[in-house]
């Protein structure tokens, strides 16, 4: 957090990955100078806790802890959505909530789910998330946010996000449309890394706790 907010000076806009939106307030309650923008998840997502006992959530003690939790509050399925306190909080801090299609994520997910198909944009997803999870996910949240409309085009821009929970990752990078990603000379770009896990975790291709 405070590599983040230390950085914030250097960019034009700030992009949060939040799934219930607690990283989101907490990054705009630390930088107040600059616009904060929190990307959630679109409609329909959900943990599917009895199938959480592998994978990240076995792997890393507070996504294990998490999971433990539902499960000792016999949960099924935890939807994936912004609690109305947290929506109340970035409300009152200004900050503007941008949720639709997750770009390496909505169609390629359904069709390595339900068609046992891989595409080239899963190979795309996998080798970001060999630097981590996060840093697929910071891309991702730029894309939207940028596609939306609420984020101006060809900025420098703060992007924080990370592996299922929480903040783990976060990347100055220089942002466009999602068409434009792989402009040879304008397009995406990944500007500099201020933080990210020393040896990431990586989802399952298929990430059977999800929905």
């Amino acid at each position: 957090m405070d590599a983040a907010a230390n950085a914030s000076a250097r960019v034009d806009s700030v992009v949060v990955a939040s799934v219930t939106g607690e990283s989101a307030v907490k990054v705009a309650q630390k930088i107040r100078d600059k616009k904060v923008v929190c990307v959630t998840c679109p409609q329909g997502m959900s943990w599917q806790v009895n199938n959480m006992g592998k994978d990240v959530f076995a792997e890393i003690p507070e996504l294990r802890q998490r999971r433990d939790e539902w499960v000792r509050r016999g949960l099924e399925e935890v939807p994936m959505y912004l609690t109305q306190e947290n929506q109340d909080k970035l409300q009152e801090l200004n900050v503007e909530v941008v949720r639709g299609t997750i770009p390496f994520f909505g169609p390629t997910f359904s069709m390595r789910s339900h068609l046992n198909k891989t595409t080239s944009l899963n190979v795309v997803a996998k080798t970001l998330e060999l630097i981590s999870t996060g840093t697929l996910v910071c891309m991702e949240t730029v894309l939207m946010a940028t596609d939306a409309g609420v984020v101006p085009q060809q900025n420098r821009v703060l992007a924080c996000a990370g592996t299922e929970m929480g903040l783990d990752t976060a990347w100055i990078t220089r942002n466009r449309p999602s068409a434009q990603l792989f402009h040879p000379t304008q397009g995406f770009r990944f500007l500099e890394c201020l933080a990210k896990p020393e040896l990431p975790q990586i989802p399952h291709i298929n990430a059977e706790y999800l929905r």
